[in-house]
């Protein structure tokens, strides 16, 4: 019998017409979101966390290039249909944009080369590429909400450990104190560096490594698990080191030194024991025989992915065509009337400053400050705005920001407690602050047009639709400060009594006309 000669199919100018098409788009597309595409490499050329960034899609198009084999089977067949799913990655990325949220552009970006690669190439090779493009979700600079309660838990487990060693300790909110010295947890110990270093190598070993998904999720999972253990023996170590060496050794730069060495020492040994379960060198089954090309049809060249390219990309270019619909007014437009209002306010009880020295922590310059006597003590009512003169100042996100780096300020707890506002109850962020002058009990919260709240997520929303409504940012920071010579209870009384006598005048000044929600 003659033998059947091995049926080949076309390789090179549909593949690298998609490939092309493909990152015509991409380039494209971040030239038009410019500002949010240097959004992420700014963060990354300023942030250590994030320094990974540069790799992600060098990575990503090493994985696309060790797959070409496979690849060169396949044909682009585009999926115009799928462009209308860029429509909702566009909406975000437009409301991301009216109240600036940096993080849920980056994604929505990210997002949209994503589904626009998948509208070019079609079905099958968006689904042989989808683990190279859903990794450039990586690139994204994310995870700083993680840093507060880690920096809680790392706090909280540290000093349990001391205490099980025996040694005493006495813990005042992030700060501990050992018979020979104190020791605080600060931004950097928070262990969300290794976390976030951990789990982009442990998702790319997984993938590369493993071929069953139990196995991928299991050790993904495990390289989010292992560093938060590994952080909290860190920083005992650090804190031990330094405690039987009487402050001499792991205080200074070696302090930074021996963690990054005990991180990789941990890194390795997690990457050793995942080793063991590899399955990357299991020999293949055979596949099955073809009978027919995976793509069927003519080659599509690149003239015509070309139009496709252009067609899908007019979806996310019409969403950023409305930015320049209706501009928004910047923070100035409506802080100047709100300082009148809030020094007309001030009038009724205003009183000499306090002797304290610490100011609210703030992410913003628009600042302005007023102080009450109330039943013979001193409150301080302080208003944070964006003025316009800091390039991404935000007020939203500072609610739990009492202590600026720096100062001779720091936070010795952190709570949420209710109290009466306008005659409702109001959930607000509290802290106990340590000034030299002596502690203070503060209450924050957040004013968007005349709504109040302390959940970033709500005050969000809300500044987003009053952008869209009316074009003018109306939010602000409110906080309240007192003494606290006793009991946290008899502050909070005082505060609440400042409230009940002051909170209609209050209320006023902090909504300017025509910009409310209701």
């Amino acid at each position: 019998m003659p033998a059947i000669a091995e049926r080949r199919y076309p390789e090179g100018p549909s593949l690298v017409a998609g490939a092309w098409a493909a990152g015509l788009f991409g380039i494209a597309l971040l030239v038009l979101f410019h500002q949010t595409a240097w959004s992420m490499v700014s963060i990354w050329l300023r942030s250590e966390t994030f320094a990974h960034g540069f790799l992600i899609l060098p990575i990503s198009l090493w994985l696309i290039w060790r797959e070409r084999q496979e690849l060169a089977a396949l044909k682009p067949r585009p999926a115009p249909w799928v462009a209308v799913l860029l429509l909702v990655p566009g909406l975000v990325w437009l409301v991301a944009w009216t109240v600036d949220v940096l993080v849920v552009q980056q994604l929505a970006l990210v997002a949209m080369l994503v589904l626009g690669v998948w509208a070019i190439l079609g079905h099958q090779l968006a689904r042989a590429l989808a683990f190279p493009l859903l990794f450039l979700f990586l690139a994204v600079p994310m995870g700083d909400s993680l840093v507060q309660p880690m920096m809680e838990f790392t706090a909280t487990t540290t000093v349990w450990l001391v205490q099980q060693t025996g040694v005493p300790v006495y813990r005042e909110g992030m700060y501990f104190s050992l018979p020979s010295g104190t020791w605080s947890v600060v931004e950097a110990c928070s262990g969300v560096r290794y976390i976030i270093a951990s789990f982009t190598l442990g998702v790319l070993y997984a993938y590369l490594t493993y071929r069953t998904r139990w196995r991928r999720v299991a050790f993904v999972l495990a390289s989010l698990v292992v560093p938060v253990i590994a952080n909290t023996i860190r920083a005992y170590i650090i804190v031990m080191l330094g405690h039987w060496s009487d402050m001499k050794i792991a205080t200074g730069v070696d302090h930074l030194i021996y963690g990054w060495v005990f991180f990789g020492l941990v890194m390795f040994l997690l990457f050793w024991v995942g080793a063991m379960f590899r399955e990357d060198h299991d020999t293949p089954a055979a596949p099955a025989p073809i009978s027919e090309p995976p793509s069927r049809g003519p080659s599509i060249g690149l003239p015509a992915l070309a139009v496709v390219a252009l067609l899908v990309l007019a979806v996310p270019a019409a969403l950023l065509l409305l930015t320049a619909a209706g501009p928004v007014a910047d923070g100035a437009d409506v802080a100047t009337p709100r300082l009148a209002q809030l020094g007309a306010a001030g009038a009724t009880g205003a009183t000499a400053e306090p002797a304290w020295e610490w100011r609210p922590a703030a992410m913003v310059v628009g600042q302005s400050s007023a102080y009450y006597s109330v039943d013979g003590n001193i409150v301080g009512l302080y208003l944070q705005y964006d003025d316009g003169s800091l390039e991404g100042g935000e007020v939203v996100g500072s609610s739990m920001r009492f202590a600026r780096p720096k100062t001779t300020a720091r936070e010795m707890g952190l709570d949420r407690v209710e109290i009466q506002f306008k005659g409702r109850m109001l959930l607000v962020d509290q802290a106990e602050v340590f000034d030299p002058a002596g502690p203070i009990l503060a209450w924050s919260w957040y004013r968007i047009g005349d709504v109040d709240t302390s959940s970033d997520y709500l005050a969000k929303f809300i500044q987003a639709w009053l952008r869209l409504k009316t074009g003018v940012d109306a939010s602000s920071r409110v906080v309240l400060a007192v003494a606290m010579p006793d009991s946290v209870q008899a502050s909070q009384a005082v505060l609440q009594a400042f409230l009940d006598q002051y909170g209609a005048e209050l209320d006023a000044a902090l909504t300017p006309a025509g910009v409310g929600v209701r």
